[in-house]
């Protein structure tokens, strides 16, 4: 069987954790593992990122930002993510999909989240992900996190605090709108229970 998971949520959140104990968690129990992010994941894709985050880019509008993340996503879709679905037993987990789109662009863009969607179903050829887990922090965590790395705020870490609020609250209705595959679990607490719980969505759908 295959297996596409998704990691969703803010900065600050703890993807990156998380995305690396599930890749270890999945290699243990056989999966072929290939794991990925977005924007980039394809060196395409990763120009496209350069342009995406570079803080020089201030005039870049709504509708710009969104079609250069779906130019990016169909990219690695095409390119890398399907082609490592078709092994056997081959499983992709990607730190952001087409779901931060429709939180980053549809909410705290404003773009409207139905909008971004369709558009997503077509940059992603309807590729749709077993399993997305939003990791919510609230807005303080996010920035007293990232305030903690001591690296400079990218292009999209840069905008303010209602944006970052518009976009949390995008990612609630995503779960509320799409409960069978994803799930909001509360990241401001300790690494270990935030992959307990992540283990737990995780054993039913191997099990399939």
């Amino acid at each position: 069987m295959s297996l596409l998971i998704t990691f969703e949520g803010i900065d600050g959140s703890g993807k990156s954790t998380q995305v690396e104990r599930t890749r270890q968690w999945l290699t243990d129990r056989g999966f072929d593992v290939l794991v990925t992010r977005e924007p980039g994941g394809s060196e395409l894709g990763e120009a496209i990122r350069e342009i995406l985050l570079n803080p020089h880019w201030k005039t870049m509008t709504s509708r710009t930002e969104f079609l250069l993340y779906s130019a990016s996503r169909a990219q690695v879709v095409d390119e890398i993510i399907r082609p490592h679905l078709n092994k056997r037993s081959g499983a992709v987990i990607v730190d952001r999909f087409d779901d931060s789109s429709t939180a980053y662009q549809g909410g705290g863009r404003e773009l409207g989240l139905e909008d971004v969607e369709q558009v997503n179903r077509f940059a992603t050829g309807n590729l749709t992900p077993d399993l997305t887990l939003v990791l919510d922090v609230d807005w303080e965590t996010s920035r007293r996190r990232m305030g903690m790395t001591g690296d400079s705020p990218d292009r999209l870490e840069s905008n303010p605090r209602d944006f970052f609020e518009r976009t949390r609250q995008a990612y609630h209705d995503l779960c509320t709108k799409h409960p069978d595959r994803m799930h909001l679990i509360d990241a401001t607490r300790a690494v270990d229970e935030v992959f307990i719980e992540i283990c737990s969505l995780l054993e039913p759908r191997i099990r399939l």
